[in-house]
This record gives structure tokens, C-alpha cells and sequence, in this order.
């Protein structure tokens, strides 16, 4: 079934969309409507907003000072929403409760270059036990313990930074797709089966890592993220090809696009135009991600 309702249609067509009945993977044919903010979010807020999904940041600045409650988190499940927890496997922000400078840079470290796009997060070495032990598994134990529905994972594309940095191709889209499943497998022998792991962008490891491991990789994900698939485009050939990648795919389509509301109208156009089971959201063309569009 094609899913192309967004919040949009709340003022443009004046038709409320209807909330998740359920917080389980199962429960994704039910999700019509998402938004995500991933700085400043307010709980109440987020409970009382008109979405089906909502991804936040698991601490309210991104610190362990100030880490979402398991009762404010249920609190936002109580009004029939799913709460995905923003997740960068791919990248070390140095903000995090887990930076160590102990891990260092270059060739024996496991931190590489800085992201020229956003000051404190750097590449690393994901494939390496030091990165999981000492980040990761700590990172998701808090964000498990607050009770969210699943992750949402960012720099899933890492792999290709260290394919530009020598790493073969397919072993770098391998080292990245083993991750994910290592993330699913350790979240759900603790959360259950329906713990949702959703990454956001680096749909072309499907095309990059091995038929065994691209084939694990769609069976491990629940839906996929997409950052600018119709508007602010690298070009129209990587346009298409991630279309046909997500056509192939299969999955829930998490449509993420940072825009004025000039263009509200024409992304609904092009949504329930899309042939895709796709859900958007319009965040602000800031791309800050800093507060919760209701457009009203």
C-alpha cells in the first residue's frame, strides 16, 4: 500500500492523519505522518504533536547531563507515537559521554578526518572492536534503558569516506553493513524483535557490499531514511539511482527535505505522485533540525 500522507496535509487539506496504534516493527503500515528534532526537543511537546513517529536526539543537548527520562520517553509513547533515537554509528561526535582522546587520530587511531559540514564529528574507524565496546554498546544500553522504540542510524555512508581513504569498496560497505546487524542483533536480545532499526541515507550499500551482505543488511532494517531525494539534489543520476535502489528495496521510505513552505505544496504533489511507500517531512532549510514543524 502507498503511504504519501505528511503533516502537510493537517493545513493544507485539512485532514488530520490517523496516530500509530503500537510501538512494534509491525506497526510501521500505520505511520503516516513523522517529523524529527534533533536539538532542544521538548517532551511534551513531541506528545502532544500530530505525528506517528518522531526521532529525537536520547539527551536534550546531547550530553549525559541531560538524558531523556525512560518516564519521558513513555511519556511521548503513551500518545500512540513511536520514538526513534537519532544513532550516528558511522561518526565520533566529541560531545558524546563516550569521547575519549586516548583513541587518537591517524593511521593507529581510530579517529580519522574531521566533517567539514559539522565542527566536532569525525569520522572513525567503525569496524573496530574499541569503537563498539568503549561507544557504541554503551551509547545504545542508555538509549535501550530509556525505552525507545528503535534507532535511527546516521552515517550509515560513512563506509564510503574510507573507501575515498583506501579502504576497497566492498570491504568497507561489508565492515559497515556487519555493524548495522550487530546493532540490531544486540537491541533486540534485550528489547524484542520489534526494536526498529531505521538508518538514514547510504541506500547504495546495496549496490557496494557483497550479494550476502547487501541481502543481510535489507533483512536487518526496518525502514530506510532519506535526506534530499527531490529537492537540493547532488545531481539527477544520483537521484535516480537511489530512487531505484529504494524501489528495489522495499521498505518504508522515511523522506527527509529542508525547505520553505513555498514548496510544501508541490513536495505533497510529488509524494503522492511517488510510487514509493513514502512518508515526508519538510524540516527547516537550516538543516539545524532544532524545532518541530507543525506548519500552522
Amino acid at each position: 500500500m502507498q503511504r504519501t500522507f505528511l503533516i502537510l496535509f493537517v493545513v493544507v487539506a485539512g485532514c488530520l492523519p490517523g496516530a500509530a496504534t503500537g510501538t512494534t516493527s509491525a506497526n510501521l503500515g500505520n505511520i503516516a505522518s513523522w517529523a524529527i528534532q534533533l536539538q532542544d526537543a521538548d517532551i511534551d511537546a513531541l506528545a502532544n504533536a500530530p505525528y506517528d513517529l518522531v526521532v529525537i536526539d536520547y539527551s536534550y543537548y546531547g550530553d549525559a547531563a541531560t538524558e531523556y527520562t525512560f518516564d519521558e520517553i513513555q511519556s511521548i509513547r503513551n500518545s500512540g507515537k513511536v520514538v526513534l533515537a537519532y544513532f550516528s554509528c558511522g561518526e565520533a561526535e566529541d560531545y558524546r559521554f563516550y569521547w575519549k582522546s586516548s583513541w587518537g587520530a591517524g593511521e593507529r587511531g581510530i579517529i580519522g578526518e574531521e566533517n567539514p559540514d559539522w565542527e566536532g564529528n569525525y569520522t572513525v574507524k567503525y569496524w573496530t572492536n574499541s569503537w563498539w565496546t568503549e561507544a557504541l554498546q554503551p551509547y545504545l544500553d542508555r538509549i535501550l534503558d530509556a525505552g525507545c522504540d528503535g534507532v535511527y542510524l546516521d552515517r550509515v555512508d560513512a563506509y564510503w569516506d574510507w573507501y575515498e581513504a583506501g579502504v576497497p569498496l566492498k570491504q568497507s560497505a561489508d565492515r559497515m553493513a556487519q555493524l548495522v546487524r550487530k546493532i540490531a542483533e544486540y537491541a533486540r536480545a534485550r528489547a524484542g524483535d520489534g526494536f526498529m532499526v531505521c538508518p538514514q541515507n547510504g541506500i547504495s550499500i546495496l549496490d557496494d557490499a557483497s550479494s550476502t551482505w547487501a541481502a543481510n543488511y535489507l533483512a536487518d532494517i526496518d525502514a530506510v531514511g532519506e535526506e534530499g531525494l527531490y529537492y537540493n539534489l547532488w545531481s539527477n543520476e544520483d537521484q535516480q539511482h537511489r530512487l531505484d535502489l529504494l524501489s528495489g528495496a522495499g521498505k518504508l521510505v522515511l523522506n527527509l527535505e529542508y525547505m520553505g513552505p513555498a514548496w510544501y505544496e508541490d513536495y505533497i504533489d510529488i509524494l503522492a505522485a511517488s510510487s514509493l511507500d513514502i512518508v515526508g517531512y519538510a524540516a527547516d532549510p537550516d538543516e539545524q533540525l532544532d524545532e518541530l514543524i507543525l506548519y500552522e
